[in-house]
């Protein structure tokens, strides 16, 4: 839900909570009995900078998005101690991708991020040893301002 405060709904408040958290508990519940038995595994969480400060018009989905990172760092101590890695990526950016740039055309080039660059960031913490493994790791654009 991108509105401010007042203008938000409980119902886009739901939606928001339910896509976000709820889906990652919804989704990890399923392959989570599989990782254990092997003693191994990744879930990598897709996360947003809105996880770690909202902005005025993100009432609903910051709030999501903090308690979809919260819930991360609770799978995250859990299921450490059993070999599941348990991440979550900040995209910090605009994702390159046609709808994104038929609505910001004025934007350059390098404030978005590529989509093949990510895939290969998230490839790489599936491959970290146990003895260094990323928690959080913040994508964003060499030429994102922060």
């Amino acid at each position: 839900e991108w509105n401010n405060v007042e203008e938000t709904t409980v119902e886009g408040m739901e939606s928001s909570w339910q896509t976000n958290t709820l889906g990652l508990l919804v989704a990890s519940q399923q392959v989570i009995p599989a990782m254990k038995t092997k003693e191994a595994g990744s879930i990598v969480v897709i996360g947003a900078t809105a996880s770690l400060r909202g902005g005025a018009n993100s009432a609903g989905f910051a709030s999501a998005k903090a308690s979809q990172r919260s819930l991360a760092q609770s799978m995250a101590r859990h299921l450490g101690p059993m070999g599941i890695h348990v991440s979550y990526v900040i995209i910090d950016g605009i994702i390159d991708l046609e709808r994104t740039r038929a609505a910001r055309p004025d934007i350059p080039d390098e404030y978005y991020l590529q989509p093949d660059d990510i895939a290969q960031s998230v490839f790489d913490l599936t491959g970290q040893h146990r003895s260094a493994w990323t928690f959080e790791l913040d994508l964003r654009p060499f030429g994102e301002k922060w």
